[in-house]
């Protein structure tokens, strides 16, 4: 889905095992395993301690009702069950009287749930949430469309529905068809850089999509922000650099791809639409500059740059800054250039402010634009005896409907990301850093034997479904390192990367889809052997290594796929009860 979140290091992790949302509390019965048998395979690894949370009741009534579990994945029909320990006949686990948990809501043990409101659940009225827009809004004689900081961001996380969600490329589009299609308002668009922000392939996949869609939408000028200039000088020039019948929509000041001498990129530009001309120039602050440490990209200070291109601007009737700067910055350079009418900063609050704000001692517009392109800002130009700017912030919300064309663009991206595949992208499993204590990955099908009825209430919960939430997406997203991470068991949910022994594909590893017992829970593979042939004090400590608590799940765990970006809604106390299980 390409989303990007903040870096969670495994060095936070390794105290919580891994790490997604389907906190189990397991524990085997001691009557449950063969005799004890020495194991010289089995790490003497010594668990940390680890709060164990017993239930106040037990956890299977006397006379459960009788329930239907749903059935599993159809794609798992006739995929291969991975075994949890070596295939022996004596390695077969012992066994054991079903045990029947209660239908989901009948569990004693579970608290009682919060009414959700989900990215699904329930009406959503995008304009009763987040207002109405252009209330009292004439025609005006120019509309100017301003965005930044897209920060990466093709599209919203769309796995639980898009409703809840802003941004992506496509409701921008929306936006920009609606002000020039339906209200036939002369339109601008001008955005203050930074498209990108991580690197590798992907990274740059993403980029030549974003500035194809802005190229779409017709943007008049867009400045290369921080993130934009870590992109590898080459893609960034077959990119931005012009064409004999269309010019190239970058422009920056003080940065030049490749040199100044290169004039891949305008410094400046006079954008006349309308009858009014619009004269824009852009740059990158001091802050972002340390930054960028390219040789092929020349950098200039900013007040030296601009003042070379100010006499450029002189025919224009309004002046535009698009500074990729701190808020800082930003104010200190409308400051030093009084004439510009219009002040465009990269820093700011991650959402724009309802109403405008003007740098002090200026008469600038000082605007901001959020971040990961949540949000749009609308300049419209009233003439009068005195020209009047009218303000409006734009959330891109639900209100606004996908585009096909930018669905087209989707698609091509992701049919690029499949056919490179992981090694394409450069994308290779890391060590696993639990496998001294935990082992390998075993499946949650290994689970299942001994932890019935944790087994059972996990098969009710949507983790037992996420894998099928990315084929049912349009275009599907089940190849996509972005979208993987969070929906299946051993990849690094914030980095995008798998572990040793975690899930490549469909096809090799069937047994790791989902967000599954492991996902949480760590490996299970030392647990697995450990009941079948370990010695009674190996039981007791690989049972140990496997317990999660709700402090530990609430402190942190879910959230490392439940955040803002991807679940808006996610509320620890709402959504617990609908995991929560629990074994003596």
């Amino acid at each position: 889905m390409t989303r990007q979140r903040s870096p969670h290091p495994w060095s936070l992790l390794l105290p919580l095992l891994l790490a997604t949302a389907l906190p189990l509390l397991v524990g085997c019965p001691q009557g449950d395993s063969p005799a004890p048998q020495p194991n010289a395979e089995l790490p003497a690894a010594v668990p940390p301690p680890v709060a164990v949370l017993e239930p106040e009741q037990p956890v299977v009534p006397e006379s459960p009702p009788e329930e239907v579990v749903p059935p599993g994945p159809p794609y798992l029909a006739d995929a291969p069950s991975q075994p949890a320990a070596e295939p022996e006949a004596t390695d077969r686990a012992p066994e054991r009287t079903a045990i029947e948990d209660p239908p989901l809501g009948e569990n004693p043990l579970r608290a009682e749930a919060r009414p959700r409101k989900g990215k699904k659940g329930g009406d959503f009225d995008p304009i009763a949430v987040h207002g109405p827009i252009f209330e009292g809004w004439t025609q005006p004689a120019l509309a100017v469309v301003i965005t930044g900081r897209q920060d990466g961001y093709l599209e919203p996380c769309g796995c639980a529905g898009l409703d809840r969600m802003k941004g992506g490329m496509s409701r921008r589009h929306s936006l920009f068809r609606q002000l020039r299609n339906e209200r036939d308002w002369p339109t601008v668009g001008l955005d203050v850089g930074g498209i990108a922000r991580d690197y590798g392939k992907q990274a740059e996949l993403k980029f030549h999509i974003m500035v194809d869609s802005m190229r779409t939408m017709r943007y008049d000028a867009v400045t290369l922000g921080a993130g934009d200039l870590r992109l590898p000088t080459a893609e960034l020039a077959a990119v931005a650099a012009g064409t004999a019948d269309q010019p190239s929509m970058f422009l920056s000041a003080n940065v030049g791809l490749f040199g100044f001498d290169a004039g891949l990129t305008a410094a400046h530009r006079v954008i006349e639409k309308a009858g009014v001309k619009l004269g824009v120039t852009g740059v990158l602050g001091a802050e972002y500059q340390k930054g960028i440490h390219n040789p092929e990209i020349e950098l200039a200070a900013a007040e030296a740059a601009i003042e070379k291109v100010l006499p450029h601007l002189e025919q224009a009737d309004f002046h535009v800054l698009l500074a990729h700067a701190t808020m800082t910055e930003t104010k200190a350079l409308a400051r030093k250039f009084p004439v510009f009418d219009i002040v465009v900063t990269a820093g700011g609050a991650a959402e724009p402010p309802v109403e405008p704000r003007r740098v002090e001692d200026t008469g600038a517009l000082l605007i901001e634009v959020g971040e990961k392109g949540m949000d749009a800002v609308v300049l419209g130009l009233y003439h009068g005896a005195q020209p009047e700017w009218r303000y409006q912030r734009v959330p891109l919300d639900a209100r606004f409907p996908q585009s096909p064309e930018m669905h087209m663009l989707l698609t091509a991206y992701q049919h690029q990301v499949a056919s490179l595949g992981f090694s394409g992208l450069g994308i290779r499993p890391a060590p696993q850093p639990l496998k001294e204590t935990h082992g390998e990955y075993a499946g949650s099908q290994s689970c299942e034997s001994c932890h019935e009825p944790a087994y059972r209430q996990w098969r009710r919960t949507p983790h037992a479904r996420a894998f099928q939430t990315l084929l049912d997406q349009d275009p599907p997203r089940q190849l996509d390192p972005e979208c993987i991470s969070c929906h299946v068991v051993g990849w690094h949910p914030t980095q995008y990367f798998p572990y040793e022994g975690g899930f490549m594909s469909l096809e090799k590893t069937p047994h790791l889809i989902d967000v599954g017992c492991e996902s949480c829970h760590g490996p299970g593979g030392n647990h697995n052997r450990a009941e079948l042939r370990g010695t009674a004090e190996e039981k007791e400590r690989y049972r140990k290594l496997m317990v999660i608590t709700k402090e530990q799940s609430r402190d942190g765990q879910c959230a490392t796929c439940h955040d803002l970006d991807n679940s808006p809604d996610f509320d620890f106390d709402t959504y617990w009860p609908e995991v929560e299980h629990y074994e003596h």
